[in-house]
């Protein structure tokens, strides 16, 4: 019996280990009280340039972002969504909100294009380097992955900064 036991508790202690090993899917990066999310497997919500033009300045819009910027001075958070087009430019939007001093509270302040980044293509597909400021001090630049077709349906998010 008492080997059983054993048994059992080292499994569920090479599952949990495992487990652990296993990458977050959410990329968290702080500096300066500032944090970056990141999900590491990110929608593209927008195949159209059309289409993200006309969402990003308003006040509510209907997909989450796959990557946030959490400020604490000024307190804000920062919105990116992307669009890919079908000739592979990635096209990111902003949308800033402010935070209220009294909570989690957001009020919309302004969205629009912040910037296109073409394809570095390869053999293995897409390949966009977004850089993104997070503090004065710290830029990170994001790697985003997908196959070379359109539209896409989401890319793979990295980093070579440690989390």
């Amino acid at each position: 019996m008492k080997g059983w036991i054993v048994a059992i508790a080292v499994s569920l202690a090479l599952v949990s280990a495992r487990a652990d090993s296993q990458p977050q899917p959410l990329i968290r990066i702080h500096a300066g009280g500032n944090e970056l999310r990141a999900l590491r497997e990110a929608p593209v919500a927008y195949s159209v340039l059309e289409e993200i033009v006309a969402d990003i300045s308003r006040p509510t819009v209907p997909h989450a972002a796959p990557v946030t910027i959490v400020r604490v001075s000024p307190p804000q958070e920062i919105d990116y969504l992307l669009c890919v087009t079908s000739s592979g430019t990635l096209v990111v939007g902003e949308r800033i909100h402010t935070l209220g001093a009294d909570g989690p509270r957001r009020v919309f302040v302004r969205g629009e294009i912040l910037r296109s980044y073409p394809s570095v293509s390869g053999a293995d597909g897409w390949l966009w380097l977004v850089d993104v400021p997070l503090s004065r001090e710290v830029r990170v630049t994001l790697q985003l992955r997908a196959p070379a077709r359109w539209p896409l349906e989401a890319v793979a998010v990295t980093t070579d900064i440690a989390q």
